[in-house]
């Protein structure tokens, strides 16, 4: 398959797409990264989740395209989880306490403290070369720069990792304080006001938003997660 065509992903789907036919847990599958998800309560459901794993095996080796067994790791969640042992040939796969996917960090304990670390992290240091750098600070310039390079970093798939600990919460809207801090004439007014006067919400406003517009998608069925309503 030639790499960097436009036909390459298109032939690579066709390729890999017979991958989820045998096994009877669910498969995730973006680009080349494959999930396999099981609930695991007795040996039994240990035992499936294992045949699962040896047919991904066999098809990997039927069609020569093994895995890189190095990178498959296995992740329990659930406090009384039995913590069963996997492997996938001869390799028992490496169990973890956290993992990324699709750049935002799940743990064990589906706690949200890791990710929002890693969102600060990286929008404060973009925020840090932005304030070194640009010199014109002029109030559209600094905008433009903090939704275009900085708040994805803040936002980017918050509706599966939304905070719910108030540190965490506070921590986020830290960097939005910062920033509206820079702009010139606003940094001694209150936090409210320096909002209104950039046309901006509040980072818990923008996280709400986003829910709420996943619940609609779900209730349209516009998404593949089901949406339960409970009276």
């Amino acid at each position: 398959m030639p790499q960097g065509s436009v036909l390459g992903p298109v032939l690579f789907l066709i390729y890999i797409n017979d991958l989820e036919l045998d096994p009877v847990n669910s498969i995730f599958k973006f680009a080349d990264d494959t999930k396999l998800l099981g609930r695991v309560s007795n040996s039994i459901d240990r035992n499936q989740l294992q045949q699962d794993l040896q047919q991904l095996t066999n098809w990997s080796d039927t069609w020569q395209m093994p895995f890189n067994k190095s990178d498959c790791k296995v992740m329990h969640l659930g406090y009384n989880n039995q913590q069963y042992t996997h492997q996938m040939g001869n390799q028992i796969l490496e169990t973890v306490k956290e993992g990324k996917d699709l750049g935002a960090i799940f743990s064990e304990d589906l706690k949200p403290s890791r990710q929002c670390q890693q969102a600060h992290s990286k929008a404060s240091k973009v925020l840090g070369i932005i304030g070194r750098t640009i010199t014109y600070k002029n109030r559209e310039v600094l905008l433009r720069l903090y939704k275009t390079v900085v708040k994805p970093h803040l936002e980017y798939c918050s509706s599966a990792w939304s905070p719910y600990y108030t540190k965490d919460k506070q921590l986020l809207e830290r960097l939005q304080h910062r920033f509206t801090r820079m702009v010139p004439g606003l940094k001694k007014l209150p936090y409210d006001t320096r909002l209104d006067m950039l046309g901006l919400w509040t980072l818990k406003e923008r996280r709400n938003r986003a829910e709420l517009l996943e619940v609609f998608k779900m209730y349209k069925g516009w998404s593949k997660t089901k949406f339960v309503c409970s009276l």
